[in-house]
């Protein structure tokens, strides 16, 4: 939940959907931790529809690259 409301990076995705959109959140998993989670929300903004988190797992090596390759998002 800390990811979700004070990302450190936070990119909507460009692989298309057939609804909605994918964005990507990474942070810290807690205030005291320098380690960062990854998640993957599903959010359809034209939509009653609420979000849905697809992934959520410690940063790994595809989203660590993702950051580094645009850093604003």
């Amino acid at each position: 939940m800390h990811v979700l409301l004070h990302p450190t990076y936070r990119a909507v995705l460009a692989d298309p959907v057939p609804e909605g959109r994918i964005v990507l959140f990474i942070g810290p998993a807690h205030p005291q931790t320098d380690r960062e989670v990854e998640i993957l929300v599903h959010e359809f903004p034209d939509s009653s529809r609420q979000a849905v988190i697809l992934h959520a797992m410690e940063l790994g090596p595809k989203f660590r690259r993702y950051r580094e390759e645009n850093p604003h998002g």
